[in-house]
């Protein structure tokens, strides 16, 4: 199970960039962090978020506008849900199916962590 002290890895790290590939979105920060995506997630302003899926290629558009932007809080709430705040005040909320497969894997300074919720 990953640690706060792992998620304050992303905190003043900049959202670099996006690997658009087959089944999934990789997104990249200035830490060496890297969070791939297999699953639901929202973004944007909290009174304008919109939905998209890691496995729908069209939807890593909708993350455009964080990028460049700088990391101020990363936590995860109990249902394993991710959050990042950025420094524009956007948000990305990572949501993982309840499926029992991977939904998402955070990757930091000290190894993987998959999470799967049942």
């Amino acid at each position: 199970m990953i640690t706060n002290d792992e998620l304050r890895e992303f905190e003043q790290s900049v959202f670099t960039g996006i690997i658009v590939g087959v089944g999934s979105l990789v997104l990249l920060f200035s830490s060496g962090c890297r969070i791939l995506i297999q699953c639901p997630f929202q973004c944007g302003g909290k009174k304008h978020l919109q939905n998209g899926h890691g496995e729908n290629l069209a939807t890593s558009v909708l993350l455009f506008p964080t990028l460049n932007q700088t990391v101020y809080s990363c936590s995860m709430l109990d249902d394993e849900t991710l959050t990042l705040c950025f420094s524009n005040e956007d948000h990305i909320h990572i949501i993982p199916e309840k499926n029992g497969f991977e939904s998402y894997v955070i990757t930091t300074s000290r190894g993987d962590y998959p999470v799967i919720a049942c």
